[in-house]
């Protein structure tokens, strides 16, 4: 008869291991690498969405800016 410790005991470090190890080799066997035509129509994506959010920060930098600018012209005006 087994023991109650040795029926709840956890599998030992190399054991572990193993199945971690062979857990990623199964899940890498299952990869697939995009064609060549997909991984240009990604990039192409990704450069969108970059100019997308390149020219949202330009404008708010600029409309930042030009109120700064403002602000400190008026604030100016009481140094006199």
């Amino acid at each position: 008869m087994a023991s109650l410790k040795t029926q709840t005991e956890r599998p030992g470090f190399v054991a572990r291991m193993r199945t971690w190890f062979n857990d990623i080799l199964a899940e890498l066997r299952r990869v697939v690498k995009p064609t060549p035509e997909e991984t240009t129509q990604m990039m192409l994506v990704v450069i969108g969405f970059v100019l997308i959010v390149a020219l949202w920060f330009a404008f708010w930098d600029a409309v930042l800016t030009y109120i700064t600018t403002r602000i400190e012209t008026w604030s100016q005006s009481f140094g006199r």
